[in-house]
């Protein structure tokens, strides 16, 4: 199951923590067939030789070192409040991603300090937010980025359910029973185009205008996911009509192909927007419907067709570049194969290009500088780790 190379070895405590957990949102394991574009074999490791995954690994370990020197003494990883506790999720799955645990090791004082922080942040109604959400839903306001801040924290304690013990594991367990009943509700809101039956968006919890769209689709349903690994009782069929939603989204007008293959709404939801395929959302798009086990929708290989014949682009090409480069390195490592040793190489030199020199990856362009250094550094060391298989959403 592990992937083991020169210098990315995953401990033994690690392998025993996450190896029981690994299960995919629909029944029975995901299996190739002449339709499907994903790899049989797991074998991660060739995609760079050893002399490189050291250069990784350091980079790795550098990038973590500068990350837990950033803590706040509430626990947190710093960030705009408004992208609290989602930000400090994703600090404590880079960490996770290279082997360390809570309460184990050199951060594992730091994970669990984090960890409670994160605890501390869920509301009455169950969902995570650190500051009050209240109308009206403006960019960057806590009612604009509530579902995001919810499911990606949410996600993160499902992958962390299982490493911990006593009072703690209690108050995941509690924590994620209460946040998957909102995250129910948020889904089966009426949704004003037929269409964006199934998905999720931001928004104020009580908003009329409900719709969807795959960028906060995609983070819930990782959560979901999580929580069915970690053995929550989540119905196959909340899945289900998430995926449906996802498939929607797939761009079949080849003309639109430019910069991707998914949509951020289906045009049957929103038939005079702009329709922002992107490299993010089709990255995104396809994660899910693999993990899904949706491997024969004609999504994945356009996608795949897409990714491979165009060179990966430089952060200067792309608005969110640590987004697109964490769910494009996990989407391409679930596909494998060639794909996998195409891609995964463009991505990390990239990265290890923009690495500075304190270990941090710097504030990436657009809308990502809203979220500093915290949020892009653990999102680099994410798009870097997914060959050691640590995460246990992310197992092949």
């Amino acid at each position: 199951m592990f992937q083991t190379f020169h210098g990315f070895r995953p401990g033994n405590a690690a392998c025993v923590a996450l190896a029981s957990v690994v299960c995919l949102f629909s029944t029975g394991v995901a299996q190739e067939s002449s339709r499907t574009v994903v790899a049989k074999t797991s074998n991660l490791s060739s995609a760079l030789p050893p002399g490189e995954w050291a250069r990784v690994e350091a980079s790795v370990d550098k990038g973590l070192e500068w990350l837990a020197a950033q803590q706040a003494e509430d626990g947190r990883f710093p960030s705009a409040e408004a992208a609290q506790p989602a930000v400090t999720s994703m600090a404590i799955m880079a960490f996770l991603s290279r082997g360390h645990l809570p309460d184990q090791g050199k951060y594992g004082k730091q994970l669990s300090h984090a960890i409670d922080f994160v605890l501390s942040t869920q509301r009455r109604r169950g969902y995570f937010s650190l500051l009050p959400v209240t109308p009206p839903a403006q960019h960057m306001s806590p009612s604009q980025t509530v579902t995001y801040n919810h499911s990606i924290a949410g996600l993160m304690l499902g992958e962390v359910y299982g490493m911990t013990s006593g009072e703690r594991s209690k108050r995941i367990e509690d924590a994620i029973r209460k946040a998957l009943v909102f995250h129910r509700e948020v889904q089966t809101r009426v949704k004003q185009a037929k269409g964006d039956i199934g998905g999720w968006r931001y928004g104020y919890p009580e908003s009329p205008n409900a719709s969807s769209d795959m960028s906060v689709t995609g983070w819930a349903l990782m959560f979901l996911r999580s929580a069915r690994n970690a053995e929550f009782e989540v119905p196959k069929q909340f899945f289900d009509e998430g995926l449906d939603f996802v498939e929607r989204c797939h761009e079949a007008d080849t003309t639109l192909h430019e910069k991707g293959v998914f949509r951020y709404r289906p045009l049957i939801s929103a038939p005079t927007e702009n329709p922002q395929i992107s490299l993010a959302n089709t990255a995104s798009a396809m994660l899910t419907l693999i993990l899904g086990g949706r491997l024969e929708h004609p999504g994945l290989a356009d996608g795949v067709r897409w990714f491979r014949s165009r060179d990966y682009p430089k952060p200067w090409q792309y608005g969110y570049f640590y987004l697109g480069s964490y769910y494009s390195s996990q989407a391409m490592a679930q596909v494998g194969g060639e794909t996998w040793n195409q891609l995964f190489p463009q991505i990390a030199a990239n990265l290890l290009e923009e690495q500075a020199e304190g270990g941090e990856w710097p504030l990436g362009t657009g809308r990502e500088r809203d979220f500093g250094s915290t949020y892009s550094t653990s999102l680099a060391v994410l798009a870097l780790t997914p060959a050691l298989q640590l995460l246990p959403i992310y197992q092949r």
